[in-house]
């Protein structure tokens, strides 16, 4: 007769009011190999763990158990017996011991802002990481090599990081001592790989450019080149010649032409994008003309850099691999170098159907490449994956749509160096492709025989639910493949290249997350031929970091709508002085037409936005133009986000070329069945993306204090002193408010999720009536150093050409602003009490305000600069930061621990996170006992709840005590509020902890 087993009372979870958040971290290497054992690793990128499966009769797999790692774990590598995880959000390397069970985190690493791969090469670990980070300017290890001081304003700077790790020796200070931390010269990191005989790391950039930027609207001549003003050339302000530059720092002329839309309505004055000729060495608009005197920088474009494993240095780089950088492999075999990439067409203008002007970017926004590098010669070859596609006739490519690629993600080349297999998430596909394609030109001349997509593709395995990542195992003629939309691991028989096996990993997720995560990155799904989709640009749910000229000619301009509550302010140039006002001349061709009201059907280049963040800031894109469209016109100013949102349905076809004729609104009659299907998607997409979230911001300290120079930007942000307008309201104008602080515009509420905007517009002294932007993650546009003096602004101080560097695109809408400061020296922002300082004059904007209005100081100017960098964010910074506590921890240990309890019992407030809450939930998993355990934070009481209901409650002395013992170990970290009991306790949140379930 068996026992019977005790009934528990169930423990119901705390108390949450927030809704679901997620990060979408990209998966980088989320499956590993640990041979010894017969175990498969795979990342569970967003329930924070490891799942482990050992490897059966003929690869099949069997479920074995988890490690909680850090937050959103995205790579896994195996080395010397121990499994070592990327942790994204927690910005720290997960060490785990996996001699014997059960299985735990021995150490954790901490390294720079947001890790994204990993790799070993002579006994050295290697992780690619942002040029930032709280940890990369620690007090305790600036005496290694590449440790340095904040250099957010500093150009020329690399923005990329390899930290350096002895495996055998990690070190003893706090998260581990690097070797050296390596800096690269690009954008944000991603891929690495080893080369056979582990002499050479490869690291490839994700942000990497594609030698393209924006000339500033004040630095452009008048007009357009088909109009009265723009049709001959103009001299730039402080006339300095570029390299290659027009004689006596000479334009060639206005805006590329058409002036107007095909309606005849006069569009706006705004910035230009120009590209890079590498024949010539000219920046050049899409018509060929010369604007080298509007750009004062280099870009270089380098892709993947060459670093040396014994001397830890960079010893060569490789350049126009690709715009977008995902994953590398090396063929053991001839020492190729294969890079996943997509390389975007930004430099043509405008979406939609193209027939006014006869261009038109739909349809090829950016096109899936491996690009092979030759390590011997250097040579760098991109081969387009779709080369079937005829994107001259983009809505009739059906029959294409089988053979082609996007989102080309990792890849493996098999032991006899014979071919890749490479996971196309946003096909569904794993493409197996001959190495000797790739490799030899005589398949790219279009000569004899040809890699043809259409023949290559039979080759290609259908593996649903979005490849991500790979592992092939040629001893069990099996490949493993991640697959990112629905959570699971896929065994395919490579004798047959069929699925033989699928397991659903643990999902925390909810349906509409799981459900509309597809439509973000399915080209098969949203476009005719294949290879666009969201995802195209907006790279995991974020942003590709280029502008694009996505206006729209062949349509007419349409009226906004939105609330503008400073309206009042731009016209007091007219009101107070006249016509002959600076500011009031420009009003009379805002926006094109002199309307403040108008939405100009060619709104100019403008950034690619993250999609992360976007649930409380009202209407989108940057003039929040998206408050007219097909799902309504908000005339009634309640600023849904998910309407808003939902009226990018045109991009479908006018954008990505999905072969439909839309309707021409929702509430139309007698819609087809794929109308009707596509509004169904659409709806799913905007809940799926309603739910992304940025990560905390990795600039400010982690107690969530500000720097001093930080605190004197905040002051005055938020202070009394307006820094536009009039110092004073004067009666002419009534109860109008007639001059605003900064926070008067970028309004920031906490409890209502503002962090810079509450949805509404303001004339900002600009072309084009904005809508205030969100202010949440400016550090992220860092790299741009170089811009010529501008009418309205005083002097730069970068107007010399500054040399090389690795963005070109900056701050504001269009990325035309170099750095902040610049920005913060409009004539909108002047110190009316100064008067124009040396060296300036009218022309700079210095007489703009009277009275004390404006930016009184260049301290506090620098010190907005620094607070804008470490702006309030709906998570706390310390949230997702970690630590490992045992017996051999380092002594400062104790101290983090103690740092992340007074954060959780901080008081937080976040509408995202539900309200007022704490700025983390601290929890401790690990090893106690030769048992997996895990402990919750109460931040009422401050005492810790074990996974097991019969054990008494912990204090923070006692837990820490406990860790203390021999052989035990926890780390601690710093979940987000809401989801700490989850991760640690009740991980299926049935009420019966994860100790005493069966």
């Amino acid at each position: 007769m068996p026992y019977p087993v005790p009934v528990l009372p169930v423990i119901e979870a705390p108390t949450y009011k927030g809704e679901y958040i997620n990060f979408e971290s990209g998966p980088v290497r989320p499956i590993a190999q640990l041979k010894e054992q017969g175990l498969l690793l795979v990342t569970n990128t967003s329930n924070n763990r490891i799942e482990v499966y050992k490897q059966v009769e003929n690869g099949g797999l069997e479920f074995e158990g988890f490690i909680n790692v850090g937050l959103e774990p995205v790579a896994v590598a195996v080395y010397n017996n121990k499994a070592w995880v990327v942790n994204h959000l927690s910005d720290s390397v997960s060490v785990i011991n996996m001699q014997s069970k059960p299985w735990h985190v021995e150490r954790t690493l901490l390294v720079g802002d947001e890790p994204r791969d990993i790799v070993f090469a002579q006994g050295k670990l290697f992780v690619s990481t942002a040029h930032r980070g709280q940890h990369r300017f620690s007090q305790q290890i600036t005496a290694k090599e590449g440790v340095g001081a904040r250099d957010l304003t500093q150009g020329g700077v690399g923005r990329a990081d390899i930290w350096v790790f002895d495996s055998q020796n990690l070190g003893n200070e706090l998260g581990g001592t690097p070797e050296k931390i390596v800096n690269l010269f690009g954008d944000t990191p991603r891929a690495l790989t080893v080369s056979k005989d582990e002499q050479h790391v490869y690291a490839g950039i994700l942000n990497s450019g594609n030698q393209t930027s924006t000339v500033h609207e004040n630095v452009m001549c008048h007009g357009f080149e088909d109009d009265e003003y723009g049709g001959y050339p103009c001299q730039v302000m402080d006339k300095i010649i570029s390299p290659n530059g027009l004689e006596s720092g000479y334009l060639p002329g206005g805006r590329t032409a058409p002036g107007v839309n095909a309606f005849g309505e006069p569009q706006p004055w705004t910035s230009m994008i120009v590209k890079y000729n590498q024949n010539n060495g000219q920046w050049q608009d899409s018509a060929g003309r010369n604007f080298s005197n509007g750009v004062r920088f280099n870009l270089p474009d380098l892709d993947v850099f060459k670093i040396d494993v014994d001397s830890m240095a960079v010893q060569d780089s490789y350049a126009h691999v690709g715009t977008t950088l995902f994953n590398m492999a090396i063929n053991p075999v001839n020492n190729a170098l294969y890079v996943s990439n997509t390389e975007a067409n930004n430099a043509v203008r405008f979406e939609g159907k193209g027939e006014f002007t006869g261009s038109t970017v739909r349809g090829k926004l950016a096109q899936s490449q491996i690009s092979v590098i030759d390590l011997s010669t250097k040579s760098v070859k991109p081969r387009h994956l779709n080369r079937h596609i005829d994107y001259a006739d983009i809505k009739n490519q059906k029959e294409a749509k089988a053979h082609s690629l996007s989102t080309p993600l990792q890849m493996q080349v098999d032991s006899k160096g014979k071919s890749i297999y490479l996971a196309a998430m946003g096909s569904n596909k794993v493409a197996v492709i001959p190495t000797h394609m790739m490799d030899s030109d005589s398949y790219w001349d279009n000569v004899g025989e040809e890699f043809t997509p259409s023949l290559a593709s039979q080759n290609y395995i259908d593996v649903s639910g979005g490849p991500a990542g790979l592992l092939l195992d040629e001893s069990n003629d099996a490949l493993y493949v991640y697959t990112r939309f629905d959570n699971s691991i896929v065994h395919v028989g490579t004798n047959n290249n069929l699925e033989k096996q699928r397991i659903a990993l643990y999902n925390s997720e909810p349906e509409f997350i799981v459900e509309g995560r597809p439509f973000m990155y399915d080209a098969q799904a949203t476009s005719s031929n294949g290879e666009s989709s969201c995802a195209s640009c907006h790279i995991f749910s974020d942003t590709d970091h280029l502008s694009w000229n996505l206006g729209d000619p062949d349509n007419k301009n349409t009226r906004n709508s939105l609330p503008f509550p400073t309206e009042n302010i731009s016209e007091l140039g007219c009101t107070l002085v006249g016509p002959q006002d600076e500011s009031c001349q420009l009003l009379s061709i805002i926006n094109g037409d002199g309307d403040k009201r108008t939405f100009a059907s060619m709104k100019g280049p403008m950034m690619t936005q993250t999609l992360r963040g976007m649930q409380n800031h009202g209407h989108m894109h940057w003039r929040g133009d998206r408050s007219v469209g097909y799902f309504g016109v908000d005339t009634d100013n309640t600023l849904s986000e998910k309407v808003s949102f939902k009226n990018f349905i045109v991009a479908f076809e006018g954008l990505l070329g999905l072969d439909i004729e839309l309707a021409s609104s929702v509430s139309s009659n007698n819609k087809p069945d794929e109308i009707i299907k596509l509004e169904e998607d659409v709806d799913k997409l905007a809940d799926f993306s309603l739910a992304l979230a940025l990560g905390p911001n990795p600039v400010r300290a982690l107690d969530n204090s500000l720097t001093t120079s930080a605190q004197t930007g905040a002051r005055f942000f938020h202070g009394q002193r307006r820094s536009d307008g009039l110092a004073t309201d004067v009666d002419i104008n009534g109860a109008s408010v007639d001059g605003v602080n900064c926070e008067g515009c970028h309004g920031v509420d906490h409890a209502k999720g503002f962090y810079g905007t509450r949805g509404e517009v303001a004339h900002g002294g600009e072309i084009n009536i904005l809508k205030v932007p969100q202010l949440r993650n400016l550090y992220t546009r860092v790299g741009m150093y170089g811009l010529p003096d501008r009418e309205g602004f005083l002097p730069s101080h970068t107007k010399e050409h500054q040399g090389d560097q690795v963005r070109g695109f900056g701050f504001l809408h269009d990325g035309g602003t170099d750095q902040l400061v610049n920005f913060l020296r409009g004539g909108v922002f002047d110190n009316g009490e100064q008067g124009c300082p040396h060296g300036a004059d009218e022309k700079n904007g210095c007489v703009f305000n009277q009275g004390k209005v404006g930016i009184p100081s260049e301290e506090v100017r620098e010190g907005l600069v620094d607070y804008l960098m470490e702006f309030d964010n709906d998570l706390a910074p310390v949230v997702g930061q970690q630590i490992t506590l045992s017996k051999n921890s380092p002594e400062d240990a104790e101290a983090r621990v103690n740092l992340f309890y007074e954060r959780a019992k901080t008081p937080f407030v976040s509408k995202l996170l539900g309200g007022i809450t704490s700025e983390c939930e601290l929890i401790a998993t690990g090893m106690i006992n030769d048992k997996q355990r895990g402990y919750f934070m109460k931040s009422s009481d401050g005492v810790f709840q074990s996974d097991k209901q019969a054990d008494p409650q912990l204090s923070l002395s006692e837990i820490i005590e406990l860790a203390k013992e021999q052989n035990n170990t926890l780390t601690f970290t710093c979940a987000v509020p809401g989801k700490g009991w989850r991760s640690s306790v009740d991980s299926n949140l049935n009420g019966v902890l994860n100790y005493d379930e069966v």
